[in-house]
């Protein structure tokens, strides 16, 4: 039996797949990466519409199984390795389709978006619930925040239950991240505007005004908002992407640099916090799962 943190819920309908494959942006001529492969359900499908597809699987049985299933498919590559020590063509293009591990959205979304050379297109099978922080919805997250300035995420598809196998506890949807013509944030800016982001974030402060009272005079602060079109009373999340820019673009050209070492490391220390937070959350599932 496979240990429950790597474990999928699998699609039953293959139709369904390849409908969703068709109606992507996956064309014959892409590189296409399958993610916890599995089965090879998807890939073996993938492999039809595309010039070529990297399975990546870590589970060492399925990874033999796979390679014995497309042994004679010339353009399928199979791949034993975690995806998150795995490091994408940093000289080509590529896309993504997978349904992936429910438990490791939130480390391969920041493992795809920490890429040197970025996936055109992303689809990812996830949960609805953890995938609306991603599209900031209802309001803004730090997720968000740091996926919306490479990517335009979006849920092209809502699953039911009874399309897995099996049946998942929770609502699954299929996640579109499409790289955007132009990020919004300069590769030499990309930490800065995390540590800033997570900084506004993390002060615990009622107000947004209040959090970053010792980067903003009052004065700054109230022509930011009055600039900006907010609310002084504003939260982290009550403010739009375009808004925060506007925060981080006047940090970044206007204030000193004591001040801006107020928000160093902030980025890290959050990594560092959310580590020691899942291997505890992961060590109790597998306790768990060996009690029942």
């Amino acid at each position: 039996m496979r240990n429950i943190k790597f474990s999928q819920n699998f699609v039953k309908n293959q139709g369904l797949i390849e409908s969703l494959i068709k109606a992507s942006s996956i064309s014959r001529d892409d590189l296409v990466f399958d993610i916890g492969a599995g089965t090879g359900e998807i890939t073996d499908i993938l492999r039809k519409f595309c010039k070529e597809v990297i399975a990546i699987e870590k589970d060492k049985k399925l990874y033999n199984d796979l390679r014995e299933r497309f042994e004679l498919a010339s353009n399928v590559r199979v791949v034993n390795q975690d995806i998150l020590n795995y490091n994408f063509p940093a000289d080509k293009n590529y896309k993504i389709f997978s349904n992936i591990p429910f438990n490791y959205t939130a480390d391969i979304i920041r493992k795809l978006s920490e890429q040197k050379r970025l996936a055109e297109d992303i689809y990812l099978f996830a949960q609805k619930q953890a995938i609306l922080k991603y599209l900031g919805k209802p309001a803004e997250t730090m997720k968000s925040l740091f996926t919306k300035v490479y990517f335009e995420p979006a849920i092209v598809h809502h699953f039911k239950r009874n399309d897995f196998k099996p049946s998942p506890r929770v609502e699954v949807v299929l996640l579109r991240l499409k790289l955007l013509d132009e990020p919004l944030i300069d590769e030499k800016n990309l930490a800065e505007w995390k540590n800033f982001v997570v900084y506004g974030f993390s002060q615990f402060k009622s107000t947004l005004k209040e959090s970053f009272s010792k980067i903003f005079t009052d004065k700054q602060f109230r022509r930011l908002a009055k600039d900006s079109k907010f609310n002084l009373k504003a939260k982290p999340t009550h403010l739009s992407i375009d808004q925060w820019m506007s925060l981080y673009n006047f940090f970044r050209d206007n204030i000193e640099a004591r001040k801006k070492n107020l928000i160093r490391d902030s980025y890290a220390q959050l990594l560092k916090q959310q580590n020691s937070l899942s291997k505890i959350h992961r060590t109790r599932s597998d306790k768990d799962w060996r009690t029942k």
